[in-house]
């Protein structure tokens, strides 16, 4: 009698194409974000003017809002699937030379982003588009400064864990192609920022993408986790302090 052979775990994890919470779940949410899309598009002028008179407010509500998705998908989703957070987030901080190694990787990634985004918005002719509601979103006190770092921190685990986790998993079980799945959930994640403008948006798309391939590369949201949240609170740390010393 003859053994099979051992299948490794991570082809086990390539080969799993599963979903990770019911169909109706994932269409209430694209549909969910299709009309948020719509509407972030309508209100441009106010949002991109300074919607919000607070800074602290504007920050607040996108902490509650990431985590409101998160919620959406973690306890509606792939609770009712039989699924836990970490079935979606992938990889393990066994010992602290795993920790460092993903660190490294979005050190080297964060590299890769700014080289692609850089040149994309060059050929986009973006000379300084968006640089008026950026100002006005940066923060500009130390309190400010703290939540604008929990917002970034928020960011990059939900956005992470909700598009390229769930919805991405969910477009892999679909398509049947990890790479297919990659850009169908950064298409997803290009829409809702719209009210930056369609230039933005497509910047945004490819941002998106970038983060889905390396969850492919890596079978892991944690580096890109990591290097979502560093790029988000050094923008906004970096250019406070660009604004109050009048370089932008």
């Amino acid at each position: 009698m003859t053994t099979p052979p051992l299948t490794p775990p991570a082809a086990k994890e390539s080969q799993d194409r599963s979903a990770v919470a019911p169909w109706w779940h994932t269409i209430l949410f694209l549909a969910g974000m299709l009309t948020y899309g719509i509407w972030e598009w309508h209100h441009r002028p106010q949002l991109q003017g300074g919607y919000f008179h607070s800074r602290l407010a504007l920050y607040a509500l996108t902490i509650g809002f990431e985590f409101f998705l998160l919620s959406y998908v973690w306890f509606l989703g792939l609770w009712l699937a039989g699924k836990k957070l970490r079935d979606i987030i992938g990889g393990k901080w066994a010992t602290f030379g795993d920790f460092a190694m993903d660190v490294g990787i979005a050190i080297a990634f964060w590299s890769v982003v700014v080289l692609v985004l850089a040149i994309l918005q060059f050929a986009l002719h973006m000379h300084g588009e968006g640089l008026k509601s950026l100002k006005t979103m940066l923060p500009q006190t130390p309190i400010e400064m703290l939540l604008w770092a929990a917002m970034s921190a928020s960011a990059g685990f939900c956005e992470e864990a909700v598009f390229r986790g769930y919805l991405q998993r969910q477009m892999f079980s679909l398509a049947g192609n990890a790479w297919v799945a990659a850009v169908l959930q950064a298409l997803a994640f290009g829409w809702v920022h719209l009210y930056q403008g369609a230039k933005s948006a497509m910047v945004i798309t490819v941002y998106g993408a970038l983060f889905g391939f390396l969850a492919v590369m890596r079978k892991s949201l944690r580096p890109g986790m990591i290097q979502h949240a560093g790029q988000d609170t050094f923008a906004g740390i970096v250019g406070s302090l660009l604004i109050k010393h009048k370089i932008i």
